[in-house]
């Protein structure tokens, strides 16, 4: 009798779930629970092992760098394929049906659970093997820059973020033509072709866009200005620290970031401030009248003997009685900076020290009849004023 209730209570257990064998559940939960405890360590030994070969080719060093970016997507590609060969032993609930529809006698439309965990697997491996090739060229671009800034080579340094960003792009995109090809069974090379015949209008969407790309190229080849270097547009001024795809970034002297679209760059009139040998400076002084003409021959005197002993200010140095108006006269004072200048001694402090002392002499002659107005490169026009201009001569 006790022998029949245990054979009723094994087959009972058995048929929980539509007749699937105990053994093949406690297959599938044990490499499941093994799974979550050895991913990481199996992880690990995969990645040396690639490690080991990497550093034939490079220095070993860069050994902890390369298993740091590609330690994740190992383990999870690892627990991906671990969990389908867990799923796989339940062979009777993946071969249940989920949809079945006969269309007619020759056509019938079926779908079961192991079509779509296949499907799953097949998409999470592609996933993550796109997401480790893509930590490899991360990789390779870590060492490539590193190499770049021992030698040096600024034109390297700008170049190589944005040859990194074209290859992740085409990386990612054959990724994703891979997922369309074997996951959702997509005709990709109907879809390339439909892409190819659309690209116009493709193109005319992204008419900004693709001047900025090519305006990125045309910095990288005609090199008007590198990374790190001082840039000047118009009222915009800072340092460059990338050169990406859309636009360049640069680092205003206040901290800011600025964010200025490559075409911009290309179009408009750009002053490269670290290619300069010098830096000049001018100051207009508004002196009101009464000062004698001795004392005036004094003043510009003293003013060129006390620039001439100033700390890095060097030749040539100009005063200049410039003009006359109402009730003022214009004294200008012209020098110039070494480019670039000592870290220890910025452009403020200098202009300071300079400036402090140009009114000490100054207030000598003139009391406080002074004023000191620091001179502005002129301004570009834009688009509107140059349209302007052009109607009013075609006016004239």
């Amino acid at each position: 009798m006790n022998i029949i209730v245990l054979q009723v209570s094994w087959h009972n257990i058995e048929t929980q779930l539509g007749g699937e064998k105990i053994s093949s559940l406690l297959w599938c939960i044990g490499i499941i629970a093994a799974t979550q405890l050895l991913k990481k360590p199996l992880a690990k030994i995969v990645t040396k092992l690639i490690a080991k070969i990497t550093n034939r080719f490079t220095d070993k060093k860069h050994s902890a760098v390369f298993q740091g970016l590609i330690v994740k997507p190992i383990e999870s590609l690892i627990q991906v394929v671990l969990f389908y060969v867990a799923l796989s032993q339940l062979t009777v609930l993946l071969n249940s049906l989920l949809m079945h529809r006969i269309r007619n006698k020759h056509e019938e439309f079926a779908i079961r659970l192991g079509d779509i965990v296949d499907h799953i697997f097949l998409f999470l491996v592609i996933l993550f093997t796109t997401l480790a090739l893509s930590r490899i060229i991360d990789f390779i671009y870590h060492i490539q820059l590193q190499k770049a800034q021992e030698e040096r080579n600024k034109g390297r340094q700008q170049l190589l973020p944005l040859l990194k960003d074209v290859v992740k792009v085409v990386l990612w995109t054959i990724g994703a033509f891979w997922v369309l090809g074997s996951v959702f069974h997509v005709n990709v090379p109907a879809l390339v072709t439909g892409l190819g015949i659309g690209g116009v209008a493709i193109a005319l969407a992204a008419k900004e866009s693709i001047e900025n790309l090519f305006a990125a190229f045309t910095i990288l080849t005609d090199k008007p200005f590198q990374v790190d270097d001082s840039i000047k547009l118009g009222a915009i001024e800072g340092t460059v620290e990338r050169i990406g795809f859309r636009s360049t970034r640069l680092r205003g002297p206040d901290g800011t970031s600025l964010i200025i679209p490559n075409k911009k760059l290309v179009y408009e009139n750009l002053e490269n401030l670290t290619d300069r040998a010098k830096r000049r400076m001018r100051m207009v002084m508004n002196i009101k009248y009464g000062i004698p003409y001795p004392a005036l021959q004094q003043l510009t005197k003293d003013l060129r003997e006390m620039l001439q002993h100033t700390l890095y200010v060097t030749d040539p140095i100009e005063i200049a009685l410039e003009g006359f108006a109402e009730n003022v006269f214009q004294l200008a004072v012209t020098y110039f900076l070494p480019e670039p200048l000592p870290k220890d001694n910025p452009l403020a402090s200098i202009k300071q020290e300079v400036n402090m002392r140009i009114y000490d002499i100054v207030s000598r002659y003139a009391g406080d009849n002074v004023s000191v107005t620091e001179t502005k490169q002129p301004e570009e026009p834009n688009d509107e004023e140059r349209e302007a201009d052009k109607k009013e001569d075609s006016i004239i």
